[in-house]
């Protein structure tokens, strides 16, 4: 089959969690067999990386467009529009990218049947920001009515999908999986490192990392412990970035808390696997894929309940609760002050439920499944057999 995927970030741009997620489906597919394609973007690689050419990677065939301004994606568009000729299916990841409608339009117009991934963006707290844009372009993909099948990670973003869209919008349900890293042994506390708690993503309000940090200057537990808390990831939102500094001054943290910017490979790997806990307060999230990179690592993870990852509660691998800074407090503390063998449980059933649930590992069969019903529904609609 010869799949094409639309990416405004692309692995190894790191610029969220799509740039990876993208990258693993497309490898997977790849390494089952099918002719993949990635029209990606130049945003946030590295300056070494090769453009304008499409190149034969592990994942595929990818070429990284330079544009003239990200939100002016004209070569992205060309490449597509070539692209979208040779397809048999036509994957477009993100709602709100300027080329993303476009790849839309032009996929239906040569009658291709066309996926579109949202990828968490039309969550409530997503939608906030740059609410009249979004408003408009939802107004407009409303309008045209493209008939296109959605892809969610999750039963609610299957719920925000259809509350936009309709009802009968046709959405299929593939959670997020990734290329699962190698085990890490921690290393013991005490010998090299200071005992941490870890927040890994973006620096972006909608991580509600703000609240972190008042339910850690609330805990008294926390202040007078070793514990620091390390923030590690890309500055989204400068904006945000120095108010969660200037936090960190006002609620007398300074020596508790450290920013390390973005990280990757084993310096990450090595983060999570150090860590006692991993923590996601995010306000929202479609998947969430540092909490498969912590489980991985065997360390278990406090997640807020505008997360999908309640499985972590019935898994007994972790905590899905409110980001309300007292019950993030609450939570946390249970982690700091959890005898040795029953933390030893945690970790241990952390790394199962990673290794059993998450693996890319054989996840092809499920996205060529899904890919062949859409490809067969679309032709039986061209043949008249089903209504649009």
């Amino acid at each position: 089959m010869k799949i094409l995927l639309s990416a405004d970030c692309f692995y190894p741009a790191q610029m969220g969690g799509p740039s990876n997620t993208i990258y693993w489906q497309a490898k997977a597919l790849a390494q089952a067999g099918h002719d993949v394609s990635v029209v990606a973007t130049s945003q946030s690689l590295p300056p070494a990386t090769l453009l304008d050419r499409w190149l034969l990677l592990d994942c595929g065939r990818v070429i990284y467009t330079r544009n003239p301004h990200f939100y002016l994606p004209l070569r992205h568009i060309w490449q597509g529009w070539l692209a979208i000729q040779k397809a048999d299916i036509v994957h477009v990841n993100s709602l709100f990218y300027p080329a993303s409608f476009v790849w839309v339009l032009m996929a239906r117009l040569l009658t291709k049947p066309v996926v579109w991934s949202p990828h968490g963006e039309l969550s409530p707290v997503a939608l906030s920001f740059r609410s009249g844009l979004k408003r408009l372009i939802l107004n407009v993909i409303k309008f045209v009515n493209p008939a296109v099948q959605f892809h969610a990670t999750s039963s609610a973003e299957t719920r925000h999908i259809r509350q936009h869209f309709g009802a009968d919008t046709r959405v299929g349900e593939i959670y997020s999986r990734m290329e699962l890293p190698d085990l890490v042994v921690p290393t013991p506390i005490g010998s090299v490192i200071r005992p941490y708690l870890l927040f890994v993503g973006r620096l972006h309000p909608i991580k509600a990392i703000d609240r972190l940090l008042i339910a850690l200057s609330a805990s008294a537990l926390f202040i007078k412990s070793d514990y620091t808390l390390i923030l590690a990831g890309p500055d989204a939102n400068k904006t945000y970035t120095q108010t969660l500094k200037d936090c960190v001054q006002r609620l007398d943290l300074s020596t508790k808390v450290l920013f390390v910017g973005w990280v990757h490979g084993d310096q990450k790997e090595y983060l999570y696997a150090n860590a006692r806990i991993t923590i996601l307060p995010s306000h929202s999230e479609s998947f969430g894929n540092v909490v498969i990179e912590s489980l991985a690592q065997g360390t278990p993870v406090v997640a807020s309940t505008h997360t999908p990852w309640q499985l972590l509660e019935t898994e007994q691998a972790g905590s899905w609760v409110s980001n309300e800074p007292d019950q993030l407090r609450t939570a946390i503390e249970r982690y700091l002050t959890m005898q040795p063998n029953e933390y030893e449980g945690y970790r241990k059933r952390a790394l199962k439920l990673a290794r059993q649930r998450f693996s890319i590992t054989g996840s092809s069969e499920e996205w060529e499944r899904f890919y062949r019903q859409i490809r067969h529904a679309a032709k039986q609609r061209s043949m008249g057999l089903l209504d649009e």
